[in-house]
């Protein structure tokens, strides 16, 4: 028990997913199929507390060689941080996944594991609106997800913070027409930012609108986009453009903290 203390924290030792609200189901390699109320692991074994069809709750001892498949279902947390996402709230995203963050890290290279599902939501929002103090905890509890599109993000993403030449060669290499990686609306973000702070307006809004063009699923990357094509648009002097890209954000991200800036915008 003492070795899990440093990864998961006292709440979640003796308890299934605080976050669930649901149990888990273990399916194992030989068709035996359990229904977790509790889980922990423990090194190369996972401690459970099973459901029986009469309504008992026995204690389950699984080793991993054992392990089929976790099936967590449709978590209520990931699914209100996908509405969140869908709506442009990075910071609302950053709050609710934090804790299926820690959770899922643990069981990150167990098949059925929601690790990657999580840090496709929580690198767009970091990416936005994560701190230095977030994104050093990034890099210290990073794993690997196995998905090259997730994997380069977070390479990116740490290397704006460490390595700030580097991230600008990458941000050069990833943001091509067509490309249409999370790593690439990240690119283009941040070079229109660059952009921005050189005072390059066309060159600004040539990046930002790559980010609507080229990856407009990557929602929560798309307020920060479009206020940035706003100002570059304003700061060259069209100011139609300007206003048309500040109603759309008003009217596609409301109560977002670009939604407020752009408001403020052209007054």
């Amino acid at each position: 028990m003492k070795k899990l203390l440093p990864l998961l924290g006292p709440a979640l030792l003796l308890i299934g997913i605080p976050f669930s609200g649901h149990a888990q189901t273990v399916q194992l390699k030989d068709g035996k199929v359990l229904f977790a109320k509790e889980m922990r692991r423990e090194g190369n074994f996972l401690f459970l507390k099973v459901s029986t069809p009469n309504g008992a709750v026995t204690d389950e001892l699984v080793q991993l060689p054992q392990l089929e498949r976790i099936d967590f279902g449709e978590l209520p947390a990931l699914v209100e941080a996908r509405q969140l996402a869908q709506a442009g709230d990075a910071k609302g995203v950053l709050e609710i996944t934090s804790q299926p963050a820690v959770f899922f890290r643990t069981y990150a290279d167990l098949p059925g594991s929601l690790w990657p599902d999580v840090m496709r939501l929580r690198l767009a929002a970091l990416a936005v609106a994560g701190t230095s103090e977030m994104l050093s905890e990034l890099q210290k509890s990073w794993l690997p997800t196995g998905d090259p599109e997730l994997d380069t993000a977070f390479r990116l993403i740490v290397a704006g913070q460490n390595d700030p030449a580097g991230a600008r060669t990458a941000w050069k290499a990833l943001a091509q027409p067509g490309a249409g990686t999370l790593a690439a609306g990240i690119s283009w973000l941040e070079t229109g930012q660059a952009a921005l702070k050189a005072k390059q307006w066309r060159e600004a809004v040539r990046a930002f609108l790559s980010v609507e063009v080229f990856v407009p699923q990557q929602r929560l990357l798309l307020p920060k986009a479009l206020l940035g094509a706003a100002t570059a648009f304003k700061e060259k002097g069209d100011h139609g453009k300007a206003a048309a890209f500040v109603h759309e954000i008003g009217a596609d991200f409301p109560g977002t903290p670009e939604a407020a800036a752009a408001a403020d915008l052209l007054k």
